[in-house]
């Protein structure tokens, strides 16, 4: 009987362990079934309801199975208001024209990298498809987030292999770097020919990551006849002056800027410049007014502004000549 007894009892065993086991693997199973997946791309951009237009070019540019092909992949998709920043000229031209889309969506998909938005990110440079620069770069107290100076609204859309972030305009791409674009904008060649008499192109070159307040023309024409030639008769002071225009190892876009903030200047006393917003929302670096804001460039930003500034030390020197600045 108790040989009756223990066969019983190490049946009863064997099937409640075949139990365990079945009930282990059907879990197994189903947690494997159940398991979120991530959107592909067109999925993931559908679900914000943002950008309709953007989804509609990337549809008919061809770009998607080199998209979905790659490992990882990071798209800037400018949302549907993004392109109604676009003349309508400007927009119907890209509609109609395969190519056009094409490289515009090029210039927005950067392949092989994953690219999370999060902490502080100064100066992270990217390659989109089709070879342009996309620079990143945070301005933590403004709590925005910029790529190519373009403010980034929505961040870190989960796709499957990447991340997609929206951004309020379409990107532009930068035609060079910082003395390349000011050398072909006329309304610069006071300031351009004073960089090129000083000796003073590889400094403005040197450095990856640089913002340039860059005088126009009618800034120069403001400075006295006196203060001109006394600039130019004291090359020191004159590479001082020109220096004192430029902000080094970081790229200060528009949307960075904050009122009564000082940061210091690329001249040898790095003395400060300070960005002012006046009533009516303009920008202002220390008495100039920024006219254009944001040319971007390979390597930092220009704006452009309506007066020479002039430092502290050095304008104490031009007075100590009993010459009037102003």
């Amino acid at each position: 009987m108790k040989v009756i007894g223990f066969f019983l009892a190490f049946l009863i065993s064997g099937i409640s362990c075949q139990e365990t086991t079945l009930t282990t693997a059907t879990t197994h199973a189903v947690t494997a079934t159940t398991a979120p997946r991530f959107p592909d791309v067109i999925a993931g951009l559908s679900s914000t309801g943002q950008f309709t237009v953007f989804i509609d070019l990337l549809t008919k540019s061809g770009v998607l199975p080199q998209i979905n092909s790659s490992l990882h992949f990071t798209v800037f998709a400018p949302t549907d208001n993004a392109f109604t920043k676009l003349s309508p000229d400007a927009f119907e031209a890209i509609k109609n024209d395969p190519a056009k889309i094409t490289d515009l969506v090029n210039s927005h998909v950067v392949l092989n990298t994953n690219l999370r938005i999060h902490g502080t990110m100064e100066d992270v440079l990217l390659k989109t498809i089709n070879n342009h620069q996309v620079r990143i770069n945070t301005y933590n107290v403004l709590h925005t987030v910029t790529a190519n100076g373009v403010n980034i609204t929505v961040k870190n859309i989960p796709i499957v292999h990447g991340l997609a972030h929206g951004i309020d305009s379409v990107l532009v791409a930068a035609p060079g770097n910082i003395m390349q674009i000011a050398l072909n904008r006329t309304d610069l060649s006071t300031f351009t020919g004073l960089v090129i008499s000083s000796n003073l192109l590889n400094f403005f070159t040197a450095d990856k990551d640089i913002t340039l307040f860059a005088p126009n023309n009618n800034a120069f024409s403001k400075l006295s006849g006196n203060v001109m030639s006394y600039l130019q008769s004291h090359p020191a002071d004159l590479a001082e002056t020109l220096r004192f225009h430029v902000v080094r190892t970081i790229t200060l876009f528009s949307l960075g800027m904050i009122h009564g903030v000082t940061i210091p200047s690329a001249d040898n006393h790095h003395d400060n410049l300070m960005l002012l917003q006046a009533a009516d929302g303009s920008l202002n670096v220390n008495t100039a007014k920024i006219l254009v804001k944001d040319l971007i460039a390979t390597d930092g930003v220009i704006h452009v502004i309506d007066s020479v500034l002039i430092p502290t030390h050095v304008l104490v020197r031009i007075q100590d000549q009993g010459i009037i600045v102003g």
